[in-house]
């Protein structure tokens, strides 16, 4: 256990020693860590030896063949990190060849993978290495943006070291598109944080790039300034001086009219040359051209500026081959990967034909144990169904005689039914017809009694009040008096009125139509109002109930209107369709207000109860192109008989 923690610890901190009982050299830790059973501890391992043997191997087909087996672990994990982890160090193989396209392919890819694992270090790594290609590609635009992107995650993550060196490289690439003072001034904020660093190996290649803008610009005394702060910052450092820094003082001080430290520097480059890598030897062979060219020594400048074109074109050549190589690995990896599937398909084929032979065999074995079984299931199957036929024949004798006797009761209970129906409907209708009969005498006494106590009652009154000698009265004694007269006789009206139309003769013995005809001609005579009956000729109502709701529903109407609509003129319509009879009354008055209609006075409610009473409806409309309204009453022409 102990051990294994050891080793966990060595793993996580990068660092992979070989462990003495079992491995002394990555291949041979690989082959340890591949027999040990699966577990994220040996996947992760393997992962991190397999990118240790892809950076030490030779050539392209060795690099990819080892990150792919990285790639397949991280796939099989489904582990968003490893595969920005293996996406990304692929991607920067092909950078290290020379394939830029292919690069920015696979980081950008492992940029996705990052995100969805929030690993801000790979998310670091891609877009770091991103703006490295975009740069080779001189897309200096798109390589600034990848370095903007790299220092907002460093800030995120409070890493300055790493912030300072994501600047130097965007003031490397404002440098390159022309954009001076943004290199400048990044630069120099990269500056400011290293100052906070205890150490920092990175600050002379802040002094170095400050050196080479102020160079563009012309400003020779700060190029040399920062030139040789970065030269004893690299000497503090490697503890030798960069040729390609040597070179960039000379022909700063070429540039500006310093030929003898021109050419010290330019001697100590040529001397620290072949220490340098071979891009740096081409950058340095051609700032020494241009040094010599400055102070005048043609014979030194033409001998750089050959060396020049010869290490460009090596360089070119070498990537050249790197691209050549990349192609090669790639047609070989399509061969192998048609030569596989060719064999894929032909296995797929031949596994196909071999398991459908034996689906086959299968099928005919199941449909002949299926017949078998079958054929016995219908022997058994028929002899329970002759039982079972035999049975029903018995159930069914017995049904029959069951049925018969019971038609027999449930005809019998349906006529006990019907004829309880009947009497209760004609006990009902009596009881409507008694209720109905209740009600007329009931109305015909009151009549009686308005007509015979009231009237006479008023009548004398008003023969006693007229008897008065009226010679002994002021003139405001004269008009009360004549006042008291006028009411008295208006009330002695209204009450004939009401007993003689409480419930009128005419409507008990002609009828609905010939009631209404009566009481339109009495309040023409009254001359309040003109009235008007419309019906067509062949209209009667023989329904006494209908004609008695109706004529009292007309009565409520009229008397609303004389009261209240101060109308001149009132329409009474009666018409008969197939299922009802329809009454109208119309007036020319100033209407009803919309609001007021939900709100149902006492006799508006007497009228919706009778209407209800005959299963009916009633409506008020006003009407919107006149002035007036119009009241509606539907009654059913056949009167439903309530069933108990």
């Amino acid at each position: 256990m102990r051990s294994a923690i050891i080793l966990l610890i060595i793993v996580a901190g990068g660092g992979f020693f070989a462990l003495k009982s079992k491995a002394d050299t990555p291949i041979a830790a690989i082959k340890y860590w591949e027999n040990e059973p699966k577990s994220p501890l040996r996947d992760t391992t393997l992962i991190r030896l397999y990118a240790r043997q892809s950076a030490s191997a030779s050539n392209l087909d060795s690099s990819i063949f080892w990150l792919q087996k990285g790639f397949k672990i991280a796939f099989r994990n489904r582990s968003n990190h490893w595969l920005a982890f293996t996406h990304n160090r692929i991607g920067t193989t092909y950078l290290e060849k020379g394939v830029n396209f292919k690069a920015i392919e696979y980081l950008f890819r492992g940029v996705q993978y990052a995100e969805m694992a929030k690993s801000v270090n790979e998310q670091v790594y891609a877009w770091d290495h991103i703006g490295d290609c975009y740069a080779n590609l001189k897309s200096y635009e798109k390589a600034i943006s990848a370095e903007k992107k790299v220092i907002e995650l460093y800030i995120k993550k409070n890493n300055l070291p790493g912030q300072m060196r994501a600047m130097i490289d965007l003031g490397a690439a404002y440098r390159e598109n022309e954009q001076p003072e943004e290199a400048i001034s990044i630069l120099q904020q990269s500056l400011e944080i290293s100052s906070g660093l205890e150490y920092s190996n990175d600050r002379a290649d802040a002094y170095f790039n400050l050196a080479a803008t102020f160079l563009k610009q012309q400003d020779y005394t700060e190029a040399e300034r920062y030139g040789l702060l970065a030269l004893d910052a690299e000497d503090d450092g490697k503890g030798r001086p960069n040729a390609e820094l040597l070179s960039l003082l000379s022909l700063i001080n070429s540039s500006n009219a310093k030929p003898a430290k021109a050419l010290e520097f330019a001697e100590r480059a040529e001397y620290y040359l072949i220490y340098e890598s071979p891009v740096m030897r081409e950058r340095a062979a051609f700032n020494l051209f241009k040094a010599y060219k400055a102070f005048g020594d043609s014979e030194k400048a033409l001998l750089w500026h050959e060396k020049f074109i010869q290490l460009r074109e090596n360089n070119r050549a070498e990537t050249q081959n790197k691209r050549i190589e990349v192609l090669r690995y790639e047609y070989d990896a399509q061969q192998r990967e048609s030569q596989l599937q060719a064999m894929i398909d032909d296995m797929t084929r031949q596994a196909y034909l071999r398991n459908a032979l034996i689906l086959g065999i299968l099928i005919f074995l199941g449909l002949a144990l299926a017949l078998g079984y079958s054929n016995r299931l219908l022997v058994k199957r028929r002899r329970e169904l002759d039982l079972s036929n035999l049975q029903l024949t018995q159930v069914g004798k017995m049904l029959k005689q069951t049925n018969a006797t019971l038609e027999d009761r449930v005809a019998a209970r349906t006529n006990e039914l019907r004829v309880a129906n009947h009497n209760l409907t004609r006990k009902n209708h009596e009881i409507q017809e008694a209720l109905f009969r209740g009600q007329s005498i009931e109305r015909e006494r009151v009549a009686s009694e308005l007509h015979n106590n009231l009237g006479s009652l008023l009548s004398g009154v008003k023969w006693r009040l007229e008897s008065v000698e009226l010679e002994s009265f002021t003139p405001d004694e004269k008009k009360q008096y004549q006042s008291v007269v006028s009411l008295i006789t208006d009330a002695y009206n209204q009450v004939r009125h009401i007993s003689h139309n409480l419930l009128p003769s005419i409507l008990e013995k002609q009828g609905l139509v010939p009631a209404l005809e009566k009481l339109i001609a009495d309040l023409n005579r009254s001359g309040r109002a003109t009235f008007e009956l419309v019906r067509p000729e062949d209209i009667t109502i023989n329904d006494k109930r209908i004609s008695f709701e109706l004529y009292s529903c007309v009565l409520e109407l009229i008397n609303n209107i004389l009261k209240h609509a101060n109308a001149s003129h009132v329409a009474i319509e009666l018409v008969k369709t197939d299922l009802y009879f329809v009454l109208m009354v119309t007036d020319d008055g100033h209407g009803i207000d919309q609001e007021k209609l939900f709100v149902s006075g006492k006799g508006l409610e007497n009228i919706r109860q009778r209407m209800n009473s005959l299963n009916g409806s009633f409506a008020i409309r006003s009407l919107r192109n006149r002035k007036g309204t119009t009241v509606t009453l539907r009654a059913p022409r056949k009167q439903q008989r309530t069933e108990v």
